[in-house]
């Protein structure tokens, strides 16, 4: 796996979009830009610092490229969110490994421990709901020692 280091911010939102809300996400390896994704995220919808780490749920995901399984991998934070009313703060124990299939194609799979909590209003405050993560102008890549993704995700 290829590795760059730089010591870059997590993430930045970008919104120059009417419908839609951006943002890039750095990390010094795949893993942290996983984390540093998923925190993005989380950020444009709730307070991220509001956040504790009250109960822990295990993630797995699993795809054929890097793009689906960042796809993926953020669309599962948005199932939780639906299905358990949780977001998350911290994200720890990640894993991303490319593994070869029994046809011989590669599989990625990357695993973490998210924490969080159910979502309270009073606490977590929100403003944006987002309804979907877009492969629209969607890419992962590696730039003066850093990876980066860009994400633009559907309001």
């Amino acid at each position: 796996m290829v590795m760059c280091v730089s010591s870059i911010k997590d993430f930045e939102i970008i919104e120059e979009y009417t419908a839609d809300v951006a943002f890039i996400a750095y990390g010094n390896n795949l893993e942290e830009l996983f984390i540093n994704a998923a925190r993005a995220l989380t950020a444009i919808q709730v307070d991220l610092g509001s956040i504790e780490p009250k109960e822990c749920v295990d993630i797995s995901v699993e795809s054929h490229d890097l793009l689906s399984l960042l796809r993926k991998w953020l669309e599962e934070f948005l199932y939780l969110r639906d299905t358990r009313q949780m977001f998350f703060g911290r994200i720890t124990d990640v894993s991303l490994n490319i593994k070869l299939t029994a046809e011989g194609d590669e599989k990625y799979v990357v695993m973490a421990k998210a924490c969080g909590e159910i979502f309270d209003p009073k606490k977590h405050g929100g403003s944006v709901e987002i309804k979907a993560v877009s492969y629209h102008n969607m890419e992962i890549g590696c730039k003066e020692k850093t990876w980066y993704a860009r994400v633009l995700v559907d309001i």
